[in-house]
């Protein structure tokens, strides 16, 4: 709701995929933004306004009016890279037995501007239920046949639905494959979904749901095994990026090139960073 002015871009980076079999859905939330006027602009795209139950029920009623075999959501803010499509649909279709797909994504500015690149490990519950979800959604395609099977979104939950669906579909016998590329771009402004006072509360039931350690200090051991997991992939550093940052509907974008952290940090924090351990590196 209110996505302007991230959307057009949104839209752009699925209308330049080189993959052209899709099907585009916006469900918006009515929005007093000028987001429905621009929708009624639009040509290919599928898309409905009006008042709905939060974010969760929004994937919900856009999932029940699609009609593809595969199923993806994108927030007005994030964006598909130019061969997402085409590197999930090989994915799939090499493997009948694969549920769902998710890959690595780019966390950068409004503008565009890299502030980390965040690879990331095979989903394993034990690590998902006792920290962070990792899969980024944005990354994230399912088959239909999973929702026909275990349902959509839990609309009881406001901030942390996506962790409690991915987890019951994963503790319901779900087929997650990693793909190691760069599926999506994420915008942060700077905000922090896991600050907001529901994230807690939430927390704990989907900790209770599927049966987390009780006590903090245990779900430490799993965050720990997780990150030497990562380290030993070669997750953290530094990462050389080459992306395509899309501006608008029309599919124009801007061609960035960078070496950026994993950790997430905001841009001059990063080039500080980066001018200390080159001064390190010539010391040496």
């Amino acid at each position: 709701m209110n996505g302007m002015p991230a959307l057009p871009a949104c839209v752009g980076s699925v209308r330049r995929q080189t993959h052209r079999e899709w099907e585009h859905l916006v469900q918006d939330g009515g929005s007093t933004d000028g987001t429905v006027d621009w929708l009624s602009r639009q040509t290919g795209l599928n898309w409905r306004s009006g008042k709905d139950g939060g974010m969760y029920d929004a994937i919900n009623q856009a999932w029940a009016r699609s009609t593809g075999d595969i199923l993806s959501w994108l927030n007005a803010d994030e964006q598909y890279l130019p061969e997402t499509l085409e590197i999930v649909r090989r994915h799939f279709e090499s493997d009948p037995n694969t549920d769902a797909v998710f890959g690595d994504c780019i966390l950068v500015t409004p503008e565009g501007r890299p502030l980390a690149a965040r690879k990331e490990i095979p989903l394993r519950g034990w690590y998902a239920v006792n920290g962070t979800l990792y899969v980024q959604s944005c990354t994230l395609f399912c088959r239909r046949r999973m929702v026909e099977r275990f349902g959509g979104f839990d609309t009881s939950f406001r901030i942390a639905g996506d962790k409690e669906w991915i987890l019951r579909l994963y503790y319901g016998g779900a087929r997650f494959r990693h793909v190691p590329a760069y599926l999506a771009l994420f915008s942060s402004d700077g905000g922090n979904l896991s600050l907001h006072p529901a994230m807690k509360p939430e927390s704990v039931r989907i900790r209770e749901r599927f049966s987390a350690f009780r006590v903090r200090p245990l779900r430490l051991i799993p965050r720990f095994f997780r990150t030497a997991e990562k380290l030993c992939r070669g997750c953290y550093g530094w990462h050389r990026v080459r992306y395509e940052h899309t501006k608008n509907e029309t599919g124009c974008s801007e061609e960035v090139r960078a070496v950026v952290g994993s950790r997430w940090m905001w841009p001059k924090r990063n080039e500080e960073e980066r001018a200390a351990r080159g001064r390190l590196r010539g010391g040496a």
